[in-house]
């Protein structure tokens, strides 16, 4: 038996009620005791509690990432992008890792705005525009060179950021895991710890 095919305005409509669904999922998930207790136990690093700021962009989203070019050491869905052309989260956003010095300095040079204390989650709840979602550190991970001059962590350490981010997300890891051979072949970075480290 064949459905009538849907109008764009039924299309629409569809979407707008997924969404609200998704967006009710989330925050029941978030809510949740077992939420909680769970980021005890899965390696949260890149959302760690009390060291990651969320910062709204001033310029254009590729304005903000060229000029933190060799700051930050670029992760999750920012280092897959430039590694591979394509993201898997719907939000654009820049995800990386600075030093407390440099998101100071972002802020001065007027590319972001004042940061603010991050959520626990990557996946927004409503739209808005792009941010600089960084985890500050004194200390930054091992990173790998891009031609670009972009730095991203090593794969090991997109991993880890991937579970403690997003958890147990086996689609991803497979849709990860094709791209593997390109993150082997980047040299470390000068200066910074090996990839293992």
């Amino acid at each position: 038996m064949s459905r009538k095919p849907r109008t764009a305005t039924e299309r629409f409509e569809q979407l707008k009620r997924d969404q609200e669904a998704y967006r009710r999922i989330s925050l029941v998930r978030r809510s949740h005791p077992r939420f909680r207790r769970d980021l005890r136990v899965i390696p949260h690093v890149f959302l760690l509690a009390g060291h990651t700021r969320m910062a709204p962009l001033e310029h254009p989203l590729e304005a903000v990432r060229v000029a933190l070019a060799g700051k930050a050491i670029w992760t999750l869905d920012t280092a897959t992008r430039l590694v591979t052309g394509s993201g898997f989260l719907t939000s654009a956003d820049l995800m990386g890792y600075l030093t407390a010095d440099s998101l100071a300095q972002a802020v001065v040079s007027g590319l972001v705005a004042q940061p603010q204390l991050s959520g626990l989650s990557l996946t927004p709840l409503y739209k808005r525009p792009p941010m600089l979602i960084a985890h500050v550190t004194a200390e930054l991970p091992a990173a790998v060179d891009l031609p670009s001059g972009d730095r991203v962590v090593p794969w090991n350490l997109l991993i880890r950021d991937l579970f403690g981010t997003l958890g147990w997300r086996p689609d991803l890891l497979t849709k990860l895991e094709a791209s593997q051979p390109s993150w082997p072949s980047l040299k470390p970075a000068p200066g910074c710890r090996s990839a293992g480290g």
